[in-house]
């Protein structure tokens, strides 16, 4: 979908380049990156090779900041034995993160757990009827997936991203679900507030004058 070069500060240390991927198994309300799902759009393809040797200009900002490739979407998941590849090509001085919703079969997973250095995860809210409500797909896969990546990758490795959602969720909720990651032995937890600049459209509504979101 996309390849963000020289990023800094939004993923993880150091200088970094991000690889989003098309596709994504979710239909979240306020999704940043719709385009994702759009299959008229023109896409590029690039094999392993090509997209490293890609990634290989910005090789002394990686080796000198700590940064490194970060897989994104979309849900880079779905895509998850073409990024196997691509790490197995690349420097291994280079980091690997990966940002994901954790919504995948489980052996993709596992087929990354040694390829990836950082784990970002967005959980949406672990409450069933919230995260239904706004991602449009229950969260058991999530939580089975959480309880199974707390179990193989130091904790130090997962970053968990828990938003407070305007007109889905509420503080307490946020205060819910962290105490749930916390009992599950996950430690690192970026507690934000989701703020989409008003006058956006999406595929799924408009924002009005308020900043309040209007759904279809």
């Amino acid at each position: 979908m996309t390849i963000s070069r020289l990023r800094m500060a939004s993923d993880g240390a150091g200088v970094s380049t991000l690889v989003a991927f098309y596709g994504c198994p979710l239909q979240c309300r306020y999704c940043a990156s719709w385009i994702c799902h759009d299959e008229d759009t023109e896409r590029k393809y690039y094999s392993p090779e090509n997209l490293v040797s890609i990634l290989s200009q910005d090789d002394i900002y990686f080796k000198t900041t700590g940064g490194g490739i970060v897989f994104g979407g979309g849900e880079p998941l779905l895509s998850a034995e073409f990024i196997h590849e691509v790490c197995e090509l690349a420097d291994p001085l280079w980091k690997r993160r990966i940002e994901t919703s954790l919504y995948a079969d489980w052996e993709r997973i596992n087929l990354l757990v040694g390829d990836i250095d950082e784990w970002f995860i967005d959980i949406k809210d672990l409450q069933p009827k919230i995260y239904t409500k706004y991602a449009g797909k229950d969260n058991d896969i999530v939580l089975s997936n959480l309880k199974k990546l707390i179990a193989i990758v130091p904790k130090e490795q997962v970053m968990i991203r828990v938003p407070l959602i305007a007109n889905f969720n509420t503080a307490d909720d946020v205060k819910q679900s962290v105490t749930k990651l916390k009992s599950m032995g996950f430690s690192r937890i970026d507690e934000f507030e989701y703020v989409v600049p008003l006058g956006v459209t999406t595929k799924q509504g408009d924002y009005n004058a308020s900043g309040r979101y209007e759904f279809e």
